[in-house]
């Protein structure tokens, strides 16, 4: 798998580089330190994944995006953590959002696999800037129903109101076993790491205190 990484920081490239090294499946990368150069480099290098910082000179990552996302699947991987530059992202086909801090490499890792695969992550720092302003519940998708598929939503939604596996799987005509796979997928794009986390998560993207004890 060949792998682009774009930002205009010699040090976090630096960086990413030796992550990459440890990642299964990576076997090219290459570097870019603008979005100008991102596109001239991704027109002869044809990466299956784009590492793409938001901040730039010449031309930004939000702006370099559209034309990224036409040869690969684009993680945004940056220290931009507002709710315009993630929400401008996911609107122009990035596959992930993740934010610059305790990233290791099993998480950028777990980020590449599953948007290799046609799935969308985000950090947690992320998913807590995506919200519905002023809408009021039940009216609206939920603030997170474009990162998970339709099932995935379905089961945080059940789990946020307290449900447990079981009661889950027979309410939705599911087996526990299911309902459990569709969590576990769950927690890779949502940036959490068990049931707990991503219960937090579904509830404060929609501004709702913590679950309720059932």
């Amino acid at each position: 798998m060949k792998v682009l990484v774009v930002d205009d920081n010699a040090i976090v490239r630096i960086g990413l580089l030796r992550v990459l090294e440890q990642v299964p499946d990576v076997t090219e990368v290459r570097q870019a330190s603008d979005g100008v150069e991102a596109i001239e480099v991704a027109r002869s290098f044809s990466p299956e994944i784009v590492l793409l910082d938001v901040r730039m000179p010449r031309m930004n990552g939000l702006e370099a995006l559209p034309s990224l996302v036409e040869r690969a699947r684009v993680i945004m991987l940056t220290s931009a953590d507002d709710a315009e530059s993630i929400s401008t992202a996911l609107a122009r086909g990035a596959s992930g959002y993740l934010v610059h801090g305790s990233l290791g490499i099993e998480d950028v890792s777990g980020a590449i696999s599953t948007c290799r695969q046609g799935g969308m992550v985000l950090s947690a720092a992320a998913a807590k800037q995506i919200r519905v302003a002023d809408a009021p519940q039940g009216t609206d998708p939920h603030p997170l129903s474009g990162i998970v598929s339709e099932r995935e939503a379905l089961v945080l939604e059940a789990a946020s109101q307290g449900l447990s596996n079981v009661d889950i799987a027979r309410e939705h005509f599911l087996s526990p076993r299911t309902v459990k796979n569709y969590l576990n997928a769950a927690y890779v794009k949502l940036g959490v790491h068990n049931r707990a986390e991503a219960v937090i998560a579904w509830r404060e993207a929609r501004g709702e205190p913590d679950a309720p004890g059932r």
